[in-house]
């Protein structure tokens, strides 16, 4: 039953990558309208990254740790849990926050247009920074599966 779980964290962590792309791209002008855009991308990234910490979490308390982790660390590929792993746990701690953050600088912004300019370019960079960091997730989670695969697959072989 822990496959559609872990199914669940990955598209949502990938889906929020997404939004926090589409909110990185709408900044680029600054346009009233493409903040608002911007806004609403970074609310739908931030309730995605939420969902995301929390069937990830759930995961890695009731399955990984005790299940998955093992099994990678005994096999061909120990390094996708003991680097890409370790720093999905720790990234993954401030995702919601920064998320947070991002859209309440992008509410700010938009309250204050055009003044609220000087939060333009802070704002680019924090929303391109959640773009990088949930799309590494994905990766890593990627690589970490694949590591898990390669431990079975030693074993079965």
């Amino acid at each position: 039953m822990h496959f559609p779980l872990i199914g669940l964290h990955a598209w949502l962590g990938e889906f929020a990558a997404v939004m926090f792309v589409w909110a990185f791209i709408e900044m680029l002008t600054g346009a009233e309208r493409n903040v608002q855009r911007a806004r609403l991308a970074t609310l739908l990234g931030l309730v995605l990254v939420f969902a995301a910490w929390l069937a990830g979490g759930f995961y890695y308390v009731e399955i990984y740790g005790a299940g998955v982790k093992p099994v990678i660390k005994q096999g061909p590929m120990p390094w996708a849990h003991s680097i890409l792993m370790e720093t999905k746990e720790h990234v993954f701690i401030f995702l919601p926050f920064l998320a947070f953050l991002a859209h309440e600088m992008l509410k700010r912004l938009s309250a204050n247009l055009p003044r609220g300019v000087i939060l333009r370019k802070p704002t680019q960079y924090l929303l391109g920074f959640l773009a990088l960091m949930t799309g590494s997730m994905a990766l890593f989670g990627f690589l970490v599966s694949s590591g898990f695969r390669a431990a079975l697959e030693q074993v079965v072989l």
